[in-house]
């Protein structure tokens, strides 16, 4: 190769090097931006639902079933409820419950004495004076009463399982655990003993018979009441239905007992109160549920 033939070639390697890493830089790798996940909003009421019910308890567990002449019992068989649960899945439920239980009362009324301070006193029409005065202790015929009243609350925890739904008809289980709060009160031999003034004109005398009951608290009888809270459980099941997207309607048994609760009621074999333990309630129930969707 020539001199000539030499000069030319490296000149022209020498004007193409430059070229190389320009074209190297102006080539930009393609860029691949991963597409982000689908949004899907969470529903804020999802899953939540609140729920009423209203019960009767036909086996009335403070009913007396023999009222002797004398006895009234007045027994109210109704109790309800209100609360809030949520839907863990399609099947299990959960529930938190505050409800009234069934209350009773009774009065047996018999006649018994009073005692009291009797004075008597006789005045002269003619004279004005006083002609004799008796005072001393007495009694008198009166009415006796013993009374007595039972109520009781309740705080539950319930858990259900829904068994599938069929033509719109849920059948379901289901039971809970929780604590009652019952009050008993009972009052015994109260009287109702109550000062009195009779006067008569006779004989141109008249005679003023005053009976003075002693004190009052002493006809109040012997009280006795106690407020307890203990230990609930129940069981139940039922039907539900929906009848629409977000109300349902059930119909369901519950059986529902406190068995440390004291309550009071009359022995119409003994004709005395007295006061027993353990109580349970058999109930059919109504209730209604709406899903917070």
């Amino acid at each position: 190769m020539s001199l000539k033939s030499f000069v030319i070639v490296s000149a022209a390697a020498a004007l193409l090097l430059p070229t190389v890493p320009v074209l190297a830089a102006d080539y930009d790798p393609p860029i691949f931006v991963e597409e982000a996940a689908e949004y899907v909003p969470v529903e804020v009421g999802s899953g939540w639902y609140l729920r009423g019910d209203i019960g009767y308890a036909f086996n009335k567990p403070y009913k007396i079933d023999v009222t002797p002449a004398g006895l009234t019992d007045e027994y109210q068989p109704f109790s309800g409820s209100v609360g809030m649960g949520y839907h863990f899945n399609d099947y299990f439920r959960g529930e938190l419950n505050i409800g009234l239980l069934p209350t009773s009362k009774f009065n047996n009324a018999y006649t018994t004495t009073c005692n009291g301070t009797q004075t008597t006193t006789v005045v002269d029409n003619a004279t004005g004076t006083i002609t004799s005065q008796v005072t001393g202790a007495s009694t008198r015929p009166c009415e006796g009463m013993d009374t007595g009243n039972n109520k009781a609350y309740d705080l539950m925890a319930n858990a259900y399982i829904d068994l599938g739904t069929y033509v719109g008809i849920t059948p379901y289980v289901g039971g809970g655990l929780g604590l009652a709060y019952n009050k008993y009160r009972l009052a015994e031999g109260a009287r109702d003993c109550l000062d009195e003034t009779t006067t008569t004109v006779g004989g141109g005398n008249t005679t003023t018979i005053n009976f003075d009951c002693f004190d009052d608290s002493f006809y109040q009888g012997t009280v006795t009441s106690e407020s307890q809270v203990k230990l609930v459980y129940s069981l139940a099941a039922g039907l539900s239905y929906r009848m629409n997207k977000n109300a349902s309607v059930d119909l369901g048994y519950e059986y529902l007992a406190i068995p440390d609760a004291s309550y009071v009621t009359f022995n119409p074999v003994l004709a005395t109160p007295e006061i027993r333990k353990g109580l349970g309630y058999h109930q059919v129930k109504v209730g209604f549920r709406y899903d917070l969707w």
